[in-house]
């Protein structure tokens, strides 16, 4: 195999999704981080403890959105990576239906099933109880709002507009800022303005899915289905079922995690440990951004069977999150008390925040890596490996730690906060070692990738830039390979004449993004494949006919007539032909 493919055009496309990524993620956490340094600051640590309390509802209200958007995603992705633009729309299409009529089923219910939750939840009728039953009753009414515009942020990644998925998400929690302020400051809402805030916020921010819909790098849009053709959804709870266990079992830790620390140390553990989630949610924020483009990216690279581009993405995104990582734990480290005072803590409880959080940090080296296990596995369909971490990790692992944690923490200063920091370690560093174990049994001499060192055949893959002298070097380049490996003088031919004409129309018309262009010619099973990645402007050949002089496309009607079939698809921000002989 031949490789000097110098992945400078997947490298600068991974940049630009890395940015709207951390945005997105930024966004995305930051409603609930908002939300509690303003209801411990404006009404008190009760209400921040309901907000905490109100997380095993607020899960579920989440789930459909999130788990068919970003399973429903990735299978699109891995669609859109064979060209099943038709097949991409209808599970779309599909899981947004399903999202809209579930959140719909949660907001009937919304006001009668809150009060009998809120109690189930925290034991008693009393203030925290109030607080917590008025926190999840808008949640719920909210749901079809929040539902959709989950799923919609993790569609947007895959069909080339991660930057207005990140837009969608600052503009929501711009408006839930504002309207956080205005409610608690100045009306007697109290809590209940803090959930109407988020609420708020996801809806008014809509107005940027217009763009996208107007958007003419869409491959994916609205079709009409009929009922058996919402059969596709079970493609989007397969591919997410890492996710399905992830909210599942986030429910299940969420309701332990408080049972246990409530009925174990009381309403100051609760407010220490909704410090310490806090602080993981700031980490979520900016790392989980960066990890987030892998199912973005990945999903369609294994469509495309393209194993080396999946390296070069990992590779990179760990790269950026473990440095990005680096600094958020000095940080947390040199800043633990005054982190503590923007959440309210001060006197004893303050101190005792302070402690349990630096213990607490040290989980983040470990938990970034389990998360990258959980994203990557999950884009290449080994949705048991990463539904095994993901229940480990949420539910196996954690609510036993914690209950050890604080026992053991209690007999040795009577108070027990910091057992909750140590159970976080401890839960994070059995979940590596117990997911590298299940891999190794599982995929027995398997390196961690799984996948092949090596793309699929025998491979001619390079890169020229976007000039004239180097287009001159592509039809020899082919020519070479060919005879190298005893293709036939006709079908060698055939290749270099299209690589030839694509790439020197790409060059002529591509516009000044295009600065690159990506070669692969692949001889596997009597089929020789010649696959062309640019970053000019959005083209689809298959599309194009003869328009007049000024912009006449030479070459691209005798690449259809030569060729055995081709195929085209606009992906990762990227003009993706392949063409085969």
């Amino acid at each position: 195999m031949v490789e000097n493919r110098n992945n400078r055009l997947l490298n600068a496309k991974l940049n630009k999704y890395i940015v709207p990524g951390i945005m997105m993620s930024l966004a995305l956490q930051l409603g609930n981080i908002v939300d509690t340094i303003f209801v411990s600051n404006l009404i008190g640590v009760e209400a921040m403890s309901a907000v905490t309390m109100s997380l095993p509802v607020e899960t579920i209200v989440q789930l459909t959105g999130y788990c068919l958007g970003v399973g429903g995603s990735i299978a699109a992705g891995n669609m859109l990576g064979k060209r099943d633009k038709e097949g991409a729309s209808r599970l779309f299409s599909a899981t947004f239906i399903v999202t809209l009529v579930v959140g719909l089923l949660f907001s009937l219910i919304a006001f009668p099933a809150a009060g009998p939750i809120a109690r189930f939840l925290v034991s008693g009728d009393g203030v925290l109880t109030i607080y917590t039953r008025d926190y999840i009753c808008i949640s719920m009414l909210g749901a079809p709002v929040i539902g959709i515009g989950l799923m919609m942020v993790n569609y947007l990644g895959v069909e080339n507009h991660p930057e207005l998925a990140s837009v969608y998400l600052i503009a929501a929690n711009v408006i839930n800022l504002v309207l956080d302020y205005i409610f608690l400051r100045f009306t007697p809402l109290g809590v209940t303005g803090a959930s109407l805030s988020t609420v708020l916020g996801f809806l008014f921010a809509m107005v940027v899915f217009l763009f996208y819909i107007r958007s003419d790098k869409r491959n994916i849009s609205f079709v009409r289905l009929n009922a058996k053709d919402f059969g596709i959804v079970k493609e989007a709870v397969v591919t997410g079922v890492p996710m399905l266990v992830f909210m599942a079992t986030n429910f299940v830790k969420a309701l332990g995690l408080n049972t246990i620390i409530m009925n174990q140390i009381g309403e100051d553990g609760m407010a220490v440990f909704t410090v310490c989630d806090n602080v993981l949610l700031i980490v979520e924020m900016l790392t989980g951004g960066i990890i987030g483009v892998i199912p973005n990216v990945a999903g369609i690279l294994f469509g495309e069977k393209d194993y080396v581009g999946i390296r070069v993405l990992c590779k990179k995104m760990l790269k950026y999150s473990y440095i990005v990582l680096a600094v958020i734990f000095v940080l947390i480290m040199l800043f633990t008390e005054q982190i503590t005072i923007m959440f309210g803590g001060g006197g004893e409880l303050g101190r005792e925040m302070v402690h349990a959080l630096r213990i607490f940090a040290l989980c983040v080296v470990p938990y970034l890596w389990n998360k990258f296990t959980v994203s990557y596995y999950e884009s290449i369909e080994e949705t048991a490996i990463a539904s095994f971490v993901t229940f480990l990790e949420n539910a196996v692992a954690v609510l036993p730690a914690t209950f050890i944690g604080i026992s053991i923490w209690k007999q040795i200063d009577g108070i027990g906060t910091n057992g909750i920091g140590v159970a976080f370690v401890a839960t994070e560093v059995i979940t590596l070692i117990a997911a590298w174990i299940f891999r190794k049994i599982k995929h027995k001499n398997s390196t961690f990738y799984i996948v092949p060192d090596q793309n699929p055949g025998t491979n001619l893959d390079f890169s020229i830039k976007s000039t004239m002298e180097e287009a001159g070097a592509v039809n020899r380049k082919i020519l070479e390979f060919c005879k190298e490996n005893g293709v036939s003088g006709n079908r060698a031919n055939l290749a270099a004449v299209c690589a030839e004409e694509m790439t020197v129309n790409i060059i002529k018309f591509g516009g000044k993004t295009s600065n690159w262009i990506d070669i692969n010619l692949c001889l596997e099973d009597d089929i020789c494949q010649l696959r062309i990645r640019d970053n000019g402007v959005n083209f689809n050949p298959l599309e194009y006919s003869y328009d007049h002089e000024e912009f006449d496309i030479h070459g691209i009607e005798l690449v259809k007539k030569i060729s055995k079939s081709m195929d085209y698809i606009r992906a990762i921000d990227m003009n993706n032909t392949i063409i085969s002989f």
